[in-house]
């Protein structure tokens, strides 16, 4: 299991997203006639794999960015933040490469801030995988 494994086990799960908009992933650059909303997502892995019984564990989080535009309610990124929220509970487990994912908090929207002419809402989803 490597960090790709782990970034498509949990954007295959993302990419069900009921109504989802546009998703940029890392690596990606977000085309300046991409109209908003829109998610930006990022892989945090952890520092390095730890060794638990002689196999590798790896940990880290996916930050999944709900953008929209600023002067308008903040409705759709709190709407769109807690469904990706519900996608991501504590303890699911995932089929990861040759192993499993498991989700390690109960997963919640963070604060909404303000970063120029976007309105933006992260949604931090920590994991543990083996």
């Amino acid at each position: 299991m490597n960090e790709n494994d782990i970034a498509q086990a949990l954007g295959q799960r993302l990419q069900t997203l009921s109504d989802a908009p546009p998703i940029y992933w890392d690596n990606q650059d977000v085309p300046k006639t991409q109209a908003r909303p829109y998610l930006v997502v990022q892989m945090v892995p952890g520092q390095s794999p730890a060794r638990i019984s002689g196999g590798r564990v790896h940990t880290g989080f996916m930050h999944v960015t709900v953008v929209s535009e600023v002067g308008k309610f903040a409705t759709y990124a709190n709407e769109t933040a807690a469904n990706i929220a519900a996608l991501f509970p504590y303890e699911l487990t995932l089929p990861c490469g040759t192993g499993k994912l498991t989700i390690t908090t109960d997963t919640q929207p963070g604060p909404g801030f303000r970063d120029g002419s976007d309105w933006r809402k992260i949604v931090q989803i920590d994991y543990f995988a083996t």
